[in-house]
């Protein structure tokens, strides 16, 4: 019989009676606990505190994710100007005597951040030439190239409930010495 049920033993089946019979919503003939209303006025109120809380999470995860994706497009257009940099400066196409000079260079990385991302949207920390064997964060350079360390502003507004926001990122990026051929 209790095999039919879907009970292997005893045991739980005799827990699953016993607390049906205990906590039974349907004992007597009254049906109590489907006439109480004392409850119905909370249940509204948590029911109207849900929405306004998931409402509140999405709009934090909204923002979040442009952050993010704000983070993400000025780090590769931080990259694209570094290594175009390094690239314009080499204008020899000599890969073996490299010389760096790295006033040159930040004046081409300079002007191809203020083209991609404006002037007043990132600040250079930091910002030197690299030799083989110098220390990078990470590791040791390998070869002869650039490293620089940017803060950028990725959103700046007024935020409900918290008022005017700035959120700067601190970015970094080493770039080897590289050539285009010229024919």
């Amino acid at each position: 019989m209790y095999e039919k049920a879907g009970f292997s033993d005893f045991k739980s089946s005799a827990v699953f009676f016993s607390t049906f019979f205990i906590f039974n919503p349907f004992k007597g003939n009254n049906f109590n606990l489907l006439k109480d209303q004392r409850g119905f006025l909370a249940a509204q109120i948590a029911g109207i505190y849900v929405v306004f809380l998931i409402t509140i999470c999405a709009f934090i995860m909204g923002a979040a994710y442009g952050v993010w994706k704000e983070s993400l497009t000025k780090y590769m257009y931080f990259t694209e100007a570094l290594d175009f940099a390094a690239k314009a400066v080499n204008v020899t196409g000599d890969i073996e005597e490299v010389e760096l000079n790295e006033g040159l260079v930040r004046d081409f990385f300079e002007a191809a951040m203020d083209e991609m991302v404006g002037a007043e949207e990132y600040r250079i920390r930091h910002f030197e030439t690299v030799s083989p064997g110098d220390a990078l964060p990470g590791g040791t350079a390998k070869e002869p190239g650039y490293y620089a360390e940017i803060t950028v502003s990725v959103m700046e507004g007024k935020l409900p409930f918290v008022g005017y926001r700035e959120v700067q990122i601190p970015m970094s990026y080493y770039s080897v010495v590289a050539s285009h051929q010229i024919k």
